[in-house]
């Protein structure tokens, strides 16, 4: 039987020690009725915002400003997991989560569950300087967990009320994928397992595989929904490695697009300002002798491309945590494959829980709602953080269900005046059954298929959120 009691308790936090907070500035408050926009009615708590100031070192190692911005559910709780979302693609400096972008309300889905939530901005973006060095792994890795040790310094010394548990979970969508990996991974190899309690990873839709199925948009020079990714790789890549790579942007671009194409990058421009601007296929803007030598080297891979992206490629390792791999069939811009290649890979290395789950035949933009909410899903079914409550009530009240694992039927029981809402939801976030209840009632599963699901009860003081085994 699980059982949630609400007690009148304080809140407290634990001093956390970090040196790399720099500001907390107080933004906004979004409330659920926009969340639920995206959030598709699964938004539980008011959230607030804060932009955090903090320093992690570029591709260099030099220590840099970076920002990012950090999301709070309106309740108090006992203790909270830790949710690190990262964001797609974006050209324009300012369109990140710390400047309150559309896709910031992603990671206040996960706050309005009742996670802290971290949305780190990258290095080059929102207030940091210089050129964002686009999926390069480790600067998107360090931007997160730095992001991560400013938001539990800022909890710790100036907002009051919300203790950390040490859970983390990571996801991220696009590009974000492929940083949640890259975390998931820098997290692991660097030992830091300790500090940062990876539960689960879900990373969706990204380009993990750079050098394998990702290429195929060089090799196979077909049309590409989004040419101005290709140039944002090139030069951010260029920029992460100091310059190395080429002198001069005509040496990878054909005229005229190595003279019209670089001014959109100075961070004032979005992205459809650069994708009409050029040919779909890369033979159309890339110079030639690059791209010749480039396809010429597939076996050896020596080619200074080939280098960078089997050096940002993060999907050949073994992660010791639960991983869920989202995807689409219909993706236009990151080749699908990605994610059964890393699937394939990291369960012939031994991971004992890596699996990419199939949103359907969506495309690139469809595949976020699946995707975040089977992210939330399994989050929920594994996070223990935000289930027992303090508030001002004397009498505790309790949310309760049993048997489980259960058969046919389950009893949901509670003794609070209010009504009850209750769902049972799958592991990609599909409703399977949903109602409302005040005191005892039965509930027939008969009809629903054996395996893992979430139960969820909540009323207006708190909620209940477990794993429910039917058989």
């Amino acid at each position: 039987m699980k059982r949630l009691l609400l007690f009148a308790l304080m809140a407290f936090t634990m001093p956390l020690k970090s040196q790399n907070l720099v500001q907390v500035i107080p933004l906004d408050t979004t409330f659920t009725f926009t969340i639920n926009f995206v959030a598709n009615g699964q938004a539980k708590y008011n959230v607030a915002n804060y932009k955090l100031l903090y320093t992690t070192p570029d591709s260099a190692g030099n220590s840099s400003i970076a920002s990012g911005m950090l999301s709070i559910p309106l309740k108090n709780c006992t203790d909270f997991s830790l949710v690190n979302y990262n964001h797609g693609t974006v050209l324009r400096k300012n369109d990140v989560p710390s400047r309150n972008n559309f896709e910031s309300i992603i990671g206040k889905v996960f706050a309005s569950r009742g996670y802290v939530t971290t949305m780190p901005d990258y290095l080059g973006l929102g207030d940091s300087p210089g050129t964002h060095p686009y999926v390069h792994a480790q600067t998107q890795a360090t931007a997160s967990v730095d992001m991560m040790r400013a938001a539990r310094q800022a909890l710790a010394d100036s907002i009051p009320g919300y203790p950390l548990n040490g859970e983390v979970f990571l996801t991220g969508y696009s590009q974000g994928g492929h940083a949640a990996m890259a975390t998931a991974k820098y997290i692991q190899d660097n030992n830091l397992d300790s500090e940062f309690n990876v539960v689960a990873a879900a990373p969706a839709s990204g380009p993990y595989n750079l050098a394998g199925s990702q290429s195929e948009v060089f090799i196979q020079d077909q049309p590409y929904s989004n040419p101005g990714y290709v140039v944002y790789l090139l030069l951010g890549m260029n920029a992460a490695y100091n310059g190395s790579l080429f002198n001069s942007p005509s040496e990878i671009l054909k005229s005229p697009y190595d003279t019209l194409i670089p001014p959109y990058f100075n961070g004032n421009y979005p992205m459809d300002s650069v994708n009409p601007k050029l040919p779909s296929r890369v033979s159309g803007y890339l110079e030639d002798s690059v791209l010749q030598a480039f396809v010429a080297d597939t076996v050896a891979q020596n080619h200074w491309l080939w280098q960078v992206l089997n050096d940002n490629s993060n999907f050949n390792w073994r992660p010791d945590a639960t991983m869920r791999l989202f995807y689409c069939t219909n993706d236009e811009q990151v080749a699908y494959e990605n994610s059964l290649d890393a699937e394939a890979a990291m369960n012939a290395l031994g991971a004992s829980d890596v699996i990419a789950i199939n949103g359907g035949n969506l495309n690139h933009g469809g595949c976020v709602a699946p995707s975040i909410a089977g992210a939330v899903a399994l989050f929920d079914s594994l996070a223990s953080g935000c289930k027992s409550f303090v508030g001002l009530e004397e009498l505790a009240y309790t949310l309760d269900f049993y048997p489980n694992p259960a058969d046919h039927t389950i009893t949901l029981e509670t003794n609070s005046r209010d009504e009850v809402q209750w769902r049972i939801i799958d592991l990609n976030g599909r409703v399977q059954m949903a109602g409302a209840i005040r005191s005892s009632q039965g509930i027939s599963v008969a009809h629903i298929r054996p395996g893992v699901y979430i139960l969820e009860m909540q009323t207006e003081r708190g909620s209940l959120r477990e794993k429910l085994l039917i058989r």
